[in-house]
C-alpha cells in the first residue's frame, strides 16, 4: 500500500485492533511487515533479539526499510533485545488488554555452530529452546490465546515438539504448510479479517517465493524472506538456508 493509504487505514481502524499479534526472533522484520501488509486490520508488534536499531540495520541492510514502514506507515512497535525464551523480561503484559492473541516464531535456531558436531546435543538444546519459548510465550497470551512456531525438515521429530508442548501444558491444534494462506490458521476460532491486495513493491525476490529455498511461504508475496541469523554477513550456500518441508504449528492450552 502507498504510505497515504496505510495511514488512512490505520486512522480508520486504530480503535478496532481487536486481534493482537507479536513476532519474536524476526531477523530483518520482514515477516512482521508482511503479516501487517496482508492483514492491515490487526496489530502486529515486531521484536528482535538484536539490541538496537543500528545493530539490526548493520546485520540486515533491508531492515532500514522494513522497520521504517512498520513504524511510520503502519504505526506499529519494533521492540529490541527480546529473547524468545524470556519474552516477559521485555514485554509488559500484566493486564488482559496488554496481552496478545498470538505469539509467532519462525525457524528458531540457537546459532551455535559447535552443536553441529553432535546431532544428539543439537536436538537436546533445541528441545530446551522450544520448551522455554512455550512457557515464556504463555505468560503474555490473552485467555484463549495461541502460540505459533514454524519448523522444517525433521526438526519436529528430533526436537520433540510434541513432548515440549505437553510439558508446557499445551496441545498442538493445527499443522499447516507455509504455502497455506495464513488466515486459515491465524484466526481459527476468532473473527476473520480481510486479506489485503498485494501491491507491486511488496513481493520478495523470486528465490524466496518459488520454493527454491525448500518451501514456499504464503507471505513471500507480501515481502517475507527467510534469513540466516548472521544476515548480510552470511557467505554460505543457499543449501544452508534451505527450509524444506516447513510446517506452521499452532498450540493452545
Amino acid at each position: 500500500m502507498p504510505s497515504d493509504t496505510a495511514s488512512i487505514y490505520h486512522t480508520n481502524t486504530e480503535d478496532k485492533m481487536l486481534f493482537k499479534a507479536i513476532t519474536v526472533g524476526d531477523g530483518d522484520l520482514s515477516f512482521s511487515l508482511a503479516l501487517k501488509r496482508a492483514y492491515p486490520q490487526i496489530s502486529v508488534a515486531a521484536s528482535t533479539l538484536l539490541e538496537s536499531h543500528s545493530e539490526l540495520c548493520r546485520t540486515y541492510s533491508n531492515a532500514t526499510v522494513t522497520s521504517k514502514e512498520l513504524l511510520e506507515q503502519w504505526k506499529e512497535r519494533v521492540i529490541y533485545g527480546v529473547d524468545a525464551t524470556k519474552i516477559e523480561e521485555k514485554i509488559t503484559a500484566e493486564s488482559e488488554e496488554q496481552k496478545f492473541d498470538i505469539v509467532l516464531f519462525n525457524h528458531p535456531h540457537l546459532g551455535d555452530k559447535a552443536l553441529l558436531e553432535s546431532e544428539k546435543r543439537h536436538a537436546e538444546r533445541h528441545y530446551v529452546l522450544l520448551s522455554h519459548y512455550f512457557y515464556s510465550a504463555k505468560s503474555i497470551l490473552k485467555n484463549g490465546g495461541r502460540i505459533h512456531i514454524c519448523l522444517c525438515g525433521l526438526q519436529p521429530q528430533t526436537w520433540k515438539i510434541w513432548n515440549a508442548a505437553k510439558n508446557a501444558g499445551l496441545q498442538i491444534v493445527a499443522e499447516e504448510s507455509t504455502a497455506c494462506p495464513v488466515h486459515k490458521w491465524l484466526f481459527r476460532g476468532k473473527a476473520s479479517f480481510e486479506l489485503a491486495d498485494v501491491q507491486p513493491h511488496y513481493p520478495s525476490k523470486r528465490k524466496y517465493r518459488n520454493g527454491k529455498l525448500g518451501s514456499k511461504h504464503f507471505l513471500a508475496r507480501y515481502g517475507y524472506r527467510h534469513r540466516r541469523t548472521d544476515g548480510d554477513l552470511f557467505t554460505g550456500s543457499e543449501f544452508e538456508i534451505n527450509v524444506e518441508r516447513s510446517v506452521n504449528f499452532i498450540l493452545e492450552e
